[in-house]
């Protein structure tokens, strides 16, 4: 069923996202996404007994993901204080007055809708969009699904058993391994085949691409664990069958997204 989705939904992403003149569809797409984390956040935080501020929340960390399209990192960056401003309103309003109401408030906006809106963000960029999208795919699909083959099948020492007992070092460094080796593919592609609509970094500049997209994408798995295991939920959700939910799926998405971006930014010129 694992394998199934996945044989379902990545063709289906990445065909939006190299579709001519349909950018406005990813980036719904995306926000549909990030809509849907956002609630499935919210339901964690409700587990704890913690009263969020759910609506705004989600309508605030929607319209920041949903920013990215505009390709201005200033104009996300002043939504996130909006949705901000207006989830804290909301919550004065509401007459909690709870730190941890307000705190997991304002950290799923964050999250959810600031970290995501760094797909959008990746995607609007002239030239290389759908390209720097396509990195993010393969670095990322890659290590999570080596180290979850690797590590069910070999794996014996555990990577933080206290905050998710079935990941292990074997499995960490086979998606890190994985991750190095897509990306090494594309850069391949990119030079022996003259395939200009990729990035034209040198071999080593994608190989640290890679590795660091690998690591931060495992501790986004862990942080989104550590969420689920303080409030006794084994799964974000059910919408990918297999996979679990939005969050379960897009956990390691949502932190390498961001590195991405302003790595290729870093990076210039290309």
């Amino acid at each position: 069923m694992r394998l199934a989705t996945a044989f379902v939904l990545i063709p289906a992403v990445l065909v939006l996202t190299w579709m001519e003149h349909w950018d406005w569809g990813f980036s719904i797409l995306i926000s549909v996404f990030a809509a849907i984390g956002l609630y499935e956040y919210y339901a964690i935080v409700r587990a704890r007994q913690i009263s969020p501020e759910t609506i705004g929340g989600i309508l605030a960390g929607t319209a920041i993901t949903l920013s990215g399209h505009f390709n201005n990192p200033t104009l996300t960056n002043f939504m996130l204080y909006g949705g901000s401003l207006l989830v804290s309103a909301l919550h004065i309003v509401r007459g909690q007055h709870s730190v941890a109401g307000l705190a997991s408030s304002l950290f799923g906006v964050f999250y959810v809708g600031w970290l995501g809106a760094h797909i959008t963000l990746l995607h609007s960029e002239p030239e290389f969009g759908p390209a720097l999208v396509t990195v993010l795919f393969v670095a990322i699909v890659l290590n999570d699904s080596a180290a979850y083959l690797f590590g069910s099948l070999l794996g014996r020492h555990r990577l933080a058993p206290k905050v998710s007992p079935h990941k292990t070092w074997e499995g960490a460094v086979a998606g890190l391994v994985f991750a190095l080796l897509g990306l090494w593919g594309l850069h391949y592609a990119s030079a022996a085949w003259n395939v200009p609509i990729l990035p034209g970094w040198s071999a080593p500049r994608y190989l640290h691409c890679g590795a660091t997209l690998s690591i931060v994408a495992q501790v986004g798995d862990l942080a989104e664990s550590c969420l689920k295991r303080d409030a006794a939920v084994k799964d974000s959700g059910a919408l990918f069958p297999g996979h679990g939910g939005v969050l379960d799926r897009c956990d390691g998405f949502l932190f390498a997204a961001p590195v991405l971006y302003y790595m290729f930014h870093f990076f210039a010129p290309y």
